[in-house]
């Protein structure tokens, strides 16, 4: 009963909205940045919404018994979701009212460059491989760090830092998936880096995410000295080894979609420390 429930909430992609929230509130928390709640869950809201579109899009083109759960929920419920998408777009709207100016500029320009990719991709160039992958994991990255640099009305060092961890994480866990799920999209008809680049390109490229990844990760000791920083850099290597793990066990992880639950889930590990370390 709870895998059945847990499917639902991966399909409609509540365990990205939850890796999301934390790891943005997570990083506000390095800063001491005075985020309100209605920031976070403004957050939130508006990586559902994104990825609920997406879904919905990439719905229209199913025409098989194989395609993956979170299509075919999309493809039988559009109207329920579309009804619901105006819901949340009605409560998004309300919490933007109490936020500062500058976030909602920082926001809409993020939205705006979001939905114009989406158009893109799904209506104008359907045919052709646009780099999606490597978009989202730009935008999730930007997503989770936004509020504290509205908040803090900086761009420190660290955080750059912190945010190009989050960038190359983002990119192992979307490519990592395609990879896994190649022979489906090819099936369906979906561009993706695995299906255009191959699945061994892929691995291929992956390692070399995680290699970088490393080395990046190593070289905070040399250039940070910050104490809390140590607490930080655990979480982030834990993620890293989650992730790797996955890539070295696929083939048992694909049953039952394994793979996306603990793929996704990477990006809550920083509970770790909002309620543990910082509890």
């Amino acid at each position: 009963m709870f895998a059945k429930f847990y499917q639902y909430i991966r399909a409609f992609s509540l365990d990205v909205v939850a890796g999301a929230v934390i790891s943005a509130r997570w990083i506000g928390n390095y800063f001491n940045a005075d985020i309100p709640s209605s920031a976070i869950l403004a957050l939130g809201l508006t990586v559902w919404l994104i990825y609920t579109i997406d879904h919905l899009l990439d719905a229209r083109k199913i025409k098989s018994q194989d395609a993956l759960f979170r299509h075919i929920i999309h493809y039988k419920n559009a109207p329920y979701i579309f009804g619901l998408i105006a819901i949340v777009s009605m409560g998004l709207i309300f919490l933007l009212q109490n936020l500062k100016p500058y976030l909602i500029g920082y926001g809409l320009a993020l939205g705006f460059a979001v939905f114009c990719y989406l158009i893109f991709i799904h209506f104008v160039r359907k045919k052709v491989y646009w780099g999606k992958e490597w978009f989202i994991a730009l935008v999730y990255a930007t997503g989770i760090c936004l509020p504290t640099f509205a908040y803090i009305q900086s761009i420190p060092p660290i955080l750059i830092y912190f945010w190009i961890q989050l960038f190359l994480l983002a990119s192992i866990n979307l490519i990592l998936f395609n990879m896994i799920e190649y022979k489906v999209d090819k099936k369906l008809g979906f561009n993706s880096f695995a299906t255009v680049k191959g699945a061994d390109f892929s691995r291929r490229v992956i390692l070399f995410l995680l290699f970088a990844f490393v080395l990046i990760w190593s070289s905070s000791f040399l250039f940070f000295n910050a104490e809390e920083l140590l607490d930080y850099q655990a979480i982030f290597i834990l993620m890293a080894s989650v992730l790797a793990m996955v890539l070295s066990k696929e083939v048992v992880l694909r049953q039952e979609e394994w793979y996306r639950v603990i793929g996704d889930i990477v990006f809550v590990l920083p509970i770790i420390e909002i309620i543990i370390i910082d509890g």
